[in-house]
């Protein structure tokens, strides 16, 4: 089974009314989808990146998603994500 991971999930810069899934503490500033992908595939997640596809509560944005492996909770998957963004940060 596959899990959607929009930007927006793990956006510090935007709020829990426009799609973030995680607290802003656990966030990253504006991630890019080659970073969710590169963090999913250091976790294992098998990741494959859709471009030109959009978050449906922001439509006329196109940011594309990144789907993964669901073999964890969603939202565990989603703060690991973040955390190894923000670890490459560094």
């Amino acid at each position: 089974m596959k899990a959607v991971i929009w930007p927006v999930y793990i956006d510090s810069t935007k709020t829990k009314g426009e799609g973030r899934r995680v607290p802003r503490d656990h966030a990253v500033k504006s991630p890019k989808l080659r970073e969710i992908s590169n963090a999913a595939a250091k976790i294992g997640l098998n990741p494959a990146i859709e471009k030109g596809k959009s978050y449906p509560k922001s439509w006329w944005e196109v940011s594309g998603r990144v789907l993964v492996d669901k073999n964890l909770p969603k939202g565990e998957i989603l703060i690991r994500i973040s955390k190894m963004i923000k670890a490459s940060r560094k």
